[in-house]
């Protein structure tokens, strides 16, 4: 570890340079100790400001591992069984398959395998600020799989886990994880959802590099799905964090977990790469209970991630060798984070030639950008010019309402069509006949989009592809 302490500001300061990374913040655990948690780079780059070990931001679904914990300690106390039915616990459950919702388990909910794709979009813009509320509206997902056998990531039935957990304690999922975990590990800096920042006087704001500087982003709220990302925290808070999931359940001689459900949740429990790569470091690459579970070189690797509007983290350990590191960049989905974990879990395993982890993931975050470019390109290609609307452009507005999805509220402007989604901007742009693509500013995505006459020929509603997740259909809005 010594060679890593020394050689830390020059990785970090590489690392920051060849990602273009405005901050991140680093801490790292061995054998029980804290080694060091510390800042690089700016937090915020207008005011000049530096980023420290103590910087509070977003840290995303690294959020989901607290929900496990606080999961498990339900379980512990026989309150829960991971393999009963949540129907059990909540009678009223509704998913869109019936299989699923008769038979889904709390395992499942937490190990992604119920059949349900990410739906990042319903995630980012059809948030509800009551959580049953939320969950009810997830019996309007389609899944793109069958029940238990594909590995999909969903924020949304880790949302569903964590209105369990309210249920089973009587407790909000915030106060429970606040009672239990946070008070109990001293992590004072942490807190829920984006709004708690303003309590804080050391925080970061989350920015994009756009090729010539870093614009900044807004921070996203999750509201009602906040047990699957929607925790603040600085990286010396989460030290605290890492050498208790590296421990036996104790913390400061009063056990909190069970030594076996900490070991379970951090054992594979779906198989299947959660993972955009492959590297042949990596012998195995399985799901645990909201924790990814890997063989690394040889060795179990325990780790998860994750990215917000303006935010990436990394959480990584090496059991084996009491080992752990947390990463908190202030860079919109960055590749950074991952390089840095393996750059540093080869030093600690004392890899004589650590190889280039920038450079491979730079390869891997190219590919992406290829792939997502070739979409572009096949959808331009597809576009039949010449066409236009078979309507006035003020039969296209009005209110546009799906149960599960929210309103679309579009309205006339000088530009053409615009709007809202749940409040957040919309904006139209023509495609070919009665299809337009919908941008969402928000998070820079598009939406193919479909306006529907019905048999008077009038504008009834439209279509959007929400997920692009094959096998999905796209969800239908009906004009009010």
């Amino acid at each position: 570890m010594d060679s890593i302490m020394r050689k830390l500001d020059g990785i970090m300061e590489e690392l920051l340079a060849k990602w273009n990374v405005a901050g991140m913040s680093v801490a790292l655990v061995k054998d029980g100790e804290v080694l060091c948690a510390k800042g690089y780079g700016k937090r915020d780059v207008e005011k000049d400001l530096p980023m420290t070990g103590e910087t509070v931001m977003p840290i995303g679904s690294v959020t989901k591992t607290f929900t496990a914990l606080a999961l498990g300690m339900l379980a512990d106390e026989g309150k829960l069984d991971w393999d009963k039915p949540v129907r059990s616990y909540l009678p009223w459950l509704k998913l869109y398959d019936p299989v699923t919702t008769e038979r889904v388990t709390t395992r499942d909910l937490l190990c992604h395998r119920t059949g349900v794709p990410r739906y990042d979009i319903q995630a980012a813009f059809c948030a509800m600020d009551d959580r049953r509320a939320q969950v009810e509206a997830f019996q309007y997902l389609q899944p793109s799989a069958d029940f238990r056998t594909v590995l999909q990531y969903s924020n949304q039935m880790v949302t569903v886990a964590g209105h369990l957990l309210e249920v089973l304690s009587g407790q909000s999922w915030e106060s429970f994880v606040k009672e239990r975990i946070l008070d109990k590990l001293g992590m004072d800096h942490t807190d829920f959802e984006v709004d708690s920042l303003s309590r804080f006087e050391n925080t970061s704001k989350g920015y994009v590099y756009t090729g010539t500087g870093w614009m900044e982003m807004g921070y996203m709220r999750l509201k009602a799905l906040s047990p699957a990302g929607a925790i603040v925290s600085s990286a010396a808070d989460m030290a605290k964090y890492a050498l208790f999931q590296l421990g036996d359940g104790t913390w400061k001689g009063e056990r909190l977990i069970s030594k076996a459900t900490l070991d379970m949740m951090h054992t594979h429990q779906m198989i299947g790469s959660p993972y955009f790569w492959s590297f042949e470091e990596i012998q195995q690459a399985d799901y645990g209970l909201c924790w990814f579970t890997d063989i690394y070189r040889g060795h179990k690797m325990v780790s998860h991630g994750g990215n917000t509007n303006g935010f990436s983290s990394q959480l990584t350990l090496l059991p084996g060798s009491g080992f752990g590191m947390v990463a908190l960049s202030n860079a919109n989905s960055s590749l950074s984070v991952d390089a840095l974990s393996n750059t540093l879990a080869d030093m600690t395993l004392g890899v004589a030639e650590v190889p280039d982890w920038n450079a491979r993931f730079q390869q891997v975050f190219a590919g992406m950008m290829q792939g997502a470019m070739a979409g572009m390109e096949q959808h331009a290609k597809a576009q039949i010019p010449g066409t236009s609307p078979s309507h006035p452009a003020e039969e296209y507005c009005g209110t546009f309402s799906h149960p599960g999805f929210g309103s679309l509220i579009i309205d006339q402007t000088d530009n053409g069509l615009a709007g809202k989604w749940n409040g957040f901007d919309a904006v139209f742009t023509h495609y070919h006949y009665d299809c337009y693509d919908m941008i969402l500013p928000l998070m820079g995505a598009t939406l193919p989009t479909m306006f529907l006459s019905d048999a008077t020929g009038h504008i009834s509603g439209l279509q959007v592809t929400v997920e692009p997740t094959p096998g999905v259909a796209p969800v239908e809005f009906k004009k009010q």
